[in-house]
């Protein structure tokens, strides 16, 4: 009988280890977690102004809004009981917000206060994209894509027809929409003029994001990712490793991006989408937008009021997770570089670490760590291909140590 309980009490204990084992592999595994959107409806777009504050839309005329990275979001409540599909910021203030029945919303205060504008017709809206000198794009279902040249004030409208668009991307003049049926529609003179560009798809085109009026990227149905570097002219495939129909779709710069998909699934690339792999999400419900204001935070958010939020460093390297004896940064190597370098920093306890790259004028060029880490040694590196030859400075700022270097990029 003895024996029978140790037999029992081992195998408990066993199931016990086994499944805390499990659990520590799935959350060390897991690069996004959950945020609490109060909300239960659908949400089909989110956009951050920087790495607090931001907005998410969704249906029945949800927006929620947050002022410290999402650790809590505040309703804006009777603006609308229209489902709402896109929001985008010009800046800190200015704000436009699109849904069903061709509603469009303006915020002047920072989106606190939202202001119904008439936009001329009664076609859902899927889609809003500011450009340049005062312009803004929306567009939806039944071909429609309407147009301001005030900041969203007033609208006009430039096309009707059967496509339903569901993404829309600005840089400058330029314009690009995107819809069913493969189709990419696109503007050089800031929306008085669209036309067609070949895709060699019928797939449903669910978005469309441009890095700058060259180089952008297309997703939608049948795991379709589409990519271009001269502004549409040719549009080829990039969709090794994405298993899941498109939705969404962010860079950050012009090597690592992120989309978002069907069945919970997200894709990460750090080779300007030659290849994807997944990045867990935690999830297996739809998700519908996804958006990166720095290389290092990101949200996404879904169906049931999902978000999820990834505030890990990209492209950082535990060395050693013995601590050192002494705090230190390491010179960059090779040196001088192009366009990758790599740099190694030494912490000797838990500390939040802050290590920026600053041109030789002193502004900040990118933020490559800026977070929460254990003691030990690490290495991150810094892909400068979009910056010009130069020198530049890193700096490493923790609240026990700070250094600066000097690194050369010669191209």
């Amino acid at each position: 009988m003895k024996n029978n309980k140790h037999i029992t009490g081992f195998i408990v204990l066993f199931i016990l280890i086994f499944a805390l084992i499990f659990l520590v592999r799935l959350s060390n595994g897991q690069t996004w977690v959950t945020q609490s959107s109060g909300t239960a409806n659908n949400l089909h777009a989110v956009y951050f102004l920087d790495n607090q504050k931001g907005f998410v839309v969704g249906d029945v005329g949800t927006i929620r809004y947050t002022l410290s990275g999402g650790s809590s979001w505040i309703a804006v409540n009777g603006v609308t009981n229209e489902d709402l599909h896109d929001v985008a910021f010009l800046s800190s203030s200015l704000g436009i917000i699109v849904g069903d029945n061709g509603r469009v919303f303006r915020s002047t205060n920072g989106g606190t206060i939202w202001v119904q504008q008439t936009s001329g017709i009664t076609s859902n809206l899927r889609t809003v994209s500011f450009g340049s000198n005062n312009m803004v794009y929306a567009a939806g279902v039944d071909g429609v894509i309407i147009r301001s040249t005030n900041n969203g004030v007033n609208w006009s409208t430039v096309t009707t027809g059967t496509t339903r668009f569901r993404g829309s991307s600005a840089k400058g003049s330029k314009v690009w929409i995107a819809g069913d049926g493969g189709v990419i529609t696109a503007s050089n003179n800031s929306g008085l003029n669209f036309s067609s560009q070949s895709t060699n798809t019928t797939s449903d085109m669910h978005n469309i994001f441009m890095l700058n009026d060259l180089t952008g990227y297309a997703g939608g149905q049948n795991d379709m990712l589409l990519f271009t570097s001269n502004g549409g002219s040719v549009w080829s495939s990039r969709s090794s490793g994405i298993n899941q129909s498109v939705n969404g779709i962010h860079f950050s710069n012009s090597n690592t991006g992120w989309v978002v998909c069907e069945a919970g699934a997200i894709y990460i690339t750090n080779n300007g989408g030659t290849s994807w792999s997944n990045d867990n999400s935690g999830t297996a419900v739809e998700i519908n937008d996804v958006y990166f204001p720095d290389i290092n935070r990101g949200w996404a958010v879904g169906a049931g009021g999902t978000i999820k939020f990834r505030g890990g460093t990209i492209g950082i390297q535990s060395i050693s997770a013995t601590a050192p004896d002494k705090f230190s940064l390491s010179q960059n190597y090779p040196n001088p570089f192009n366009p990758v370098t790599k740099i190694k920093f030494g912490i000797t306890k838990h500390s939040v670490v802050n290590l920026t790259v600053y041109n030789a004028a002193g502004r900040i060029v990118e933020e490559l760590v800026n977070g929460f880490h254990n003691a030990g040694t690490y290495e991150v590196d810094w892909n400068a291909a979009d910056y010009s030859s130069g020198v530049y400075f890193y700096s490493i700022t923790t609240a026990d140590f700070s250094e600066t270097k000097k690194m050369l990029l010669v191209k």
